[in-house]
């Protein structure tokens, strides 16, 4: 059957599938777009279509050198194209390859589908966020959006613990004085699949909560610091029956099913969060982290711990920003509250603060 070529420029926002034209429309105050879902409603395909049918000139984010020097493989040698780009080409008879450039650096141009040529200046850059230092020498500032995608790493991925940091300073970078000259914030967009809660971006931002407490929400906007966080649900976007079998009936009922198909973060446990009473508490620590202060109470006769932004009169303080603080404060109570955790005695007002006495290593150096 011969493929039927689709209008690349009028989008049907009751497709079945995500269109970051609508949110970018809907919320056109916001400098920055979370977007997290299952696999499958076509989150990146949405963003390089709208950048494309609208002669927007983007950068396309990804985490390491290799993953744009993977993007930039030569199809015509290859015989494979992995560029985000190749089901738009198949969608809409255009001719989009990707090119390197430098190391971290490639570009997205127009070719000619005959001879593979370029046509014309980039429509879009593809920049790894190891190559921050290095792009400092490019004049890239025609970029209007920014998308990071896979911004919350998959199983095993290492990522850099400043990673989140990172991706502001690159931000940053590519914005310079853009409003200084008359012209819209930059965009960023983030788009991911929802396989963990809490990273480096989403804890750089202080969202992580934010996410945690939307639940099954779609939406949050914040007003005072013009972010939007829109979580794709299988209520706003329906699995379609004819998708319904294969893979997804013979993973129903597991684990990876609820994370692949449900978009709901199942890797994560929020069993310990929840609101206490203090009746009974006595504050003991106050930690001072990012800026924040938190403060751990204690309860004598049950031996329960619950760390809150409640104030109290504390017996034992630890900056957290500062080494010292940390290696001091796990010494001489971290692995008194893991204990107190594993055993169910540790509860949480916020998601972050339990990430944080969970992974503490992975946070600091010890």
């Amino acid at each position: 059957m011969k493929h039927k070529i689709m209008n690349i420029y009028k989008e049907d926002y009751k497709d079945g599938y995500y269109h970051l034209s609508k949110d970018l429309h809907d919320y056109p105050a916001a400098w920055c777009y979370v977007v997290y879902s299952r696999r499958g409603p076509g989150k990146t395909y949405s963003g390089l279509r709208y950048c494309y049918a609208n002669n927007i000139r983007f950068a396309y984010i990804k985490r390491t050198n290799e993953d744009v020097d993977f993007i930039c493989t030569d199809s015509v040698k290859s015989g494979v194209d992995p560029s985000p780009f190749s089901p738009l080409n198949r969608d809409f008879n255009i001719s989009v390859k990707a090119k390197k450039i430098d190391k971290g650096l490639g570009a997205f141009y127009n070719t000619d589908p005959d001879s593979g040529e370029i046509i014309g200046l980039p429509i879009g850059y593809i920049i790894s966020l190891n190559s921050i230092k290095r792009i400092k020498g490019f004049n890239l500032d025609d970029i209007d959006i920014i998308i990071f995608d896979e911004f919350i790493p998959q199983a095993g991925e290492i990522v850099k613990v400043k990673e989140g940091e990172m991706l502001l300073d690159l931000y940053m970078t590519l914005s310079r004085d853009r409003q200084l000259r008359g012209r819209d914030p930059l965009k960023l967009v983030l788009f991911a699949n929802a396989e963990e809660i809490s990273t480096p971006i989403t804890n750089t931002l202080e969202i992580t909560d934010i996410i945690c407490e939307m639940g099954a929400a779609n939406y949050y906007f914040d007003k005072n610091r013009d972010i939007l966080i829109h979580h794709i649900t299988e209520k706003e976007i329906p699995i379609t029956d004819s998708s319904k079998n294969g893979i997804y009936k013979a993973m129903q009922g597991t684990k990876w099913f609820d994370k692949s198909f449900g978009g709901d973060f199942s890797n994560n446990d929020f069993s310990n969060i929840c609101n206490v009473s203090l009746k009974n508490y006595r504050c003991f620590i106050r930690l001072k982290y990012n800026n924040h202060m938190y403060y751990i109470y204690y309860k004598d006769d049950t031996g329960a711990y619950y760390m809150t932004t409640s104030q109290g009169r504390y017996l034992y303080d630890y900056d957290l920003d500062k080494e010292n603080g940390q290696k001091l404060f796990w010494l001489e109570f971290g692995m008194i509250l893991k204990i107190a955790l594993a055993e169910d005695r540790f509860k949480f007002k916020k998601y972050s603060m339990y990430d944080l006495i969970v992974n503490y290593k992975k946070y600091f150096r010890l």
